[in-house]
């Protein structure tokens, strides 16, 4: 039977955290955290998640050229969460690709493509969201700085991105020029893949980019206001800006493999991110096991009435979802 180590890494990883939380956090304290939270945050926390994720399925549809119904496009995406959330490997982005292509004349590879563009978005907003808050962070100078000009230097590779791909033959032609020294068999294939890579970002340019950049500030806006309203049924003086920070830290941390729902390095990334303000890691632990389980019931409540929608079922899909994998990496 085939390993698959990227599997075994995520539950490590995912194990690891859990480990460090257990190191440092006292339950029988997190636990009366949690009896005296206010609740009734929940509720604007709800809806500005829910404002996020409906803004980021008219970000995939824009970049997916408007050929689906708003309505189509949040409820895939809701049914693409709920795969990320209960399988490895988010195969979930894999699945939506697949239902984007029934019904529509958007084929597998174009939302596949439309997923990478997704994906640079996400980390161009949260850098630079991270820009913006970094000066409030009351931390070392030299740590703040260091953050802030790695948070510049990402925003601006992943803009450079964005740039090459919309001069990509330049940019292969440039490419090429620096990889003589590689041997020819190597130089090839890594050209090949650059450029692969390069015309699905280029898949969306001029104002379906631009729109694309707009929805993402108002998705990651309703996902950061989200933290940020939770954690005042926690902290009843917590600062807006907190609640983004710890938003971004959560969203970085979550780019390392781990478990099914980032189970464990969620928790982590949190406990990690609120500690940079002097919240205790029992506060910071509770709040994000709400926070976490407050997804997890709007992923799985959408995501199962979005598999209703398109009349598939948790396995057929998850199984056809696998079979892109399986196409993808066979080309």
């Amino acid at each position: 039977m085939k390993i698959n180590w990227r599997v075994i890494f995520g539950l490590a990883v995912s194990l690891i955290s859990v480990g460090l939380i257990l190191r440092t956090v006292n339950l029988v304290e997190m636990a009366e955290e949690l009896a005296r939270a206010n609740y009734w945050w929940l509720i604007p926390a709800t809806l500005l998640n829910l404002f996020g994720t409906w803004s980021k399925s008219v970000r995939w549809r824009a970049l997916l050229d408007n050929r689906i119904s708003i309505t189509r496009s949040f409820w895939i995406s809701n049914a693409g969460n709920l795969l990320n959330n209960i399988l490895p490997l988010r195969i979930g982005e894999l699945s939506r690709a697949y239902l984007v292509s029934r019904k529509s004349t958007v084929t597998t590879m174009q939302g596949l493509s439309t997923v990478i563009i997704e994906r640079l978005l996400d980390i161009l907003t949260i850098f630079g969201m991270l820009l913006l808050v970094l000066r409030f962070v009351p931390s070392e100078s030299t740590l703040v700085q260091a953050g802030t000009i790695f948070a510049a230097v990402a925003f601006i590779g992943v803009v450079g991105l964005f740039v090459a791909a919309a001069i990509r033959e330049q940019s292969i032609a440039i490419a090429r020029f620096f990889l003589k020294p590689l041997p020819e068999k190597l130089r090839e294939a890594l050209i090949h893949r650059g450029d692969d890579f390069l015309r699905g970002v280029s898949a969306a340019g001029g104002w379906r980019l631009v729109t694309g950049i707009f929805w993402s500030l108002l998705t990651w806006v309703g996902w950061g206001g989200s933290s940020a309203v939770l954690l005042l049924g926690f902290v009843p003086n917590a600062t807006w800006y907190q609640g983004i920070f710890v938003t971004c830290a959560q969203a970085l941390g979550l780019s390392i493999p781990s478990a099914p729902s980032g189970a464990g390095l969620y928790e982590a990334a949190a406990v990690a991110g609120l500690a940079v303000f002097g919240i205790s890691s029992e506060v910071a632990f509770a709040f994000a096991l709400v926070a976490h389980l407050l997804s997890f019931a709007i992923t799985g409540v959408f995501g199962t009435i979005g598999l209703d929608r398109e009349g598939e079922s948790f396995k057929h899909l998850a199984s056809a979802a696998q079979n892109v994998m399986a196409s993808v990496r066979s080309k």
